[in-house]
């Protein structure tokens, strides 16, 4: 196979789609007007402001495209494309800026040739004026819908705010309490029953039903026998605790039997509402955790390249997907300890593990057990995210990564999350990859540079696609 980088530019030019059909004549009359160009990885083609005035095919390689005021790429521009100024286009200043992402070779056509261009090769004309009609349109789109992703933002920020106050007072409250119910259990128990007191505050309540069930009769049939006549709430609340009936017999040893129902009475009650402030105080944390979680994504573009620790990072994207991992998936935690922070933009690297971290649970429908690991590969910090999917056909797995290509049913997918990850991880001078994937086991891999810094005028220049 002949070499793209080399290749004469009329060979070279049957791989531009809008040129299909040419024959060799009419090549060869496009590539006596055209100018070649080599770019490596990171170089720029062209820059927002510049004067509109080439037409850009892509003989070979990958550009990227960042439109105005964000900080992700609005497109790609991959072999065979064209981009730049087009034929009727009325625009006199780029509103982009377009950098190689892989070795690229390009071909430009300056706008004085637009008119022979348009008379000699007819054909070429109508596709380019279809081609101008397509971009507008997905441009009003992407408009369209960042404007309602900022305006979401904003919501979002303005609600974690808001929440966050009364949320971290509530959970101020509920621990105050808690310490002041344990100090009430205590006295309530007296110094005679200080050792039964003592035993309700280090318990935590099991699981097994059928345990607990087994030691509530135990401590019913104690009861009887022993002519207490406890009330079933307190020996409901003991079995609760995790006590049987031996052990709840030790510890009130000693006690005048006319006072051990009153006694326990006392006790269980507090102790029932300790457990209840416990569940508050936990209910407030996840709360925080949330806002917490929120307000990073609202606020994830501001800082474009900060230190980033990828544990949390990863920890406060599964957070969000809470209400998707609570009814039927296994999350598998496993990070290496002493994980390093990398330079990075926090906001892409959250991007690129909710698209993961969504691809997987969809393989899934929402039911079965999400992988998630990280650890540090010599220089590289590697994390894999892996689900027990039915997996990607092997066939298919090198498609994966290509804009608009999904497995989805029509509707549900548009084929840019993946590639999105591709870019994020390429400008982070890093890879993704599909490192296995069989039905129960297919693990995604992402490999960034422990070292290394995102290019920020890539993640945070004023970028339009050309037109």
């Amino acid at each position: 196979m002949s070499d793209p980088q080399a290749e004469p530019l009329v060979d070279a030019l049957r791989r531009v789609r809008v040129f299909d059909g040419l024959d060799d004549a009419q090549r060869q009359w496009l590539a006596e007007r055209m100018e070649e160009a080599h770019f490596e990885v990171g170089h720029t083609l062209f820059e927002v402001g510049a004067v509109a005035d080439r037409m850009i095919a892509m003989l070979s390689g990958e550009l990227q495209v960042v439109v105005s005021g964000t900080n992700e790429p609005f497109l790609f521009v991959h072999e065979g494309d064209v981009s730049g100024l087009l034929p009727y286009s009325r625009m006199t200043v780029l509103r982009a800026t377009a950098r190689a992402t892989r070795p690229s070779r390009v071909a430009f056509l300056h706008k004085r040739h637009f008119p022979d261009l348009l008379r000699e090769l007819p054909s070429v004309a109508e596709r380019l004026v279809w081609m101008m009609a397509d971009r507008i349109r997905e441009f009003a789109v992407h408009e369209t819908h960042r404007e309602k992703l900022m305006a979401l933002g904003k919501l979002s920020a303005g609600l974690a705010h808001e929440l966050n106050n009364p949320a971290s007072a509530v959970q101020r409250a509920a621990a105050q309490l808690c310490t002041l119910l344990t100090e009430l259990q205590a006295h309530a128990a007296g110094a005679a029953a200080s050792s039964l007191a003592e035993r309700l505050m280090v318990t935590d309540t099991p699981g097994d039903p059928l345990d607990r069930s087994d030691r509530e009769r135990g401590l019913r049939q104690w009861s009887k026998s022993a002519g207490l006549d406890v009330p079933r709430d307190a020996l409901t609340a003991l079995a609760d605790a995790g006590l049987d009936a031996n052990e709840v017999t030790q510890l009130v040893a000693g006690i005048p039997q006319s006072e051990v129902a009153s006694l326990l009475v006392r006790i269980t009650m507090a102790w029932r509402a300790r457990s209840l402030v416990d569940d508050i105080e936990k209910a407030t944390t996840r709360i925080a955790d949330l806002v917490g979680a929120i307000k990073e994504y609202a606020y994830r573009d501001q800082a474009p390249t900060q230190t980033v620790d990828v544990r949390s990072s990863l920890d406060r994207t599964l957070t969000v997907f809470t209400p998707r991992l609570k009814h039927g998936v296994t999350v598998e935690r496993d990070y290496q300890e002493d994980l390093p922070s990398i330079q990075a933009n926090a906001g892409e690297l959250t991007q690129m593990w909710t698209n993961l971290i969504d691809n997987a649970l969809d393989a899934m429908q929402e039911s079965g057990t999400l992988r998630v690991r990280a650890a540090r590969d010599n220089e590289t910090l590697v994390v894999q995210i892996g689900d027990s999917g039915p997996g990607i056909p092997k066939e298919i797995q090198r498609q994966v990564f290509e804009p608009f290509f999904t497995t989805k049913p029509q509707g549900e997918g548009t084929g840019l999350g993946l590639d999105i990850v591709r870019g994020i991880a390429q400008r982070h001078q890093g890879a993704v990859r599909v490192l296995h994937s069989e039905p129960g086991d297919t693990v995604m891999q992402v490999r960034l540079p422990i070292g290394s810094v995102a290019n920020e005028e890539n993640a945070s220049g004023d970028h339009v696609p050309a037109s």
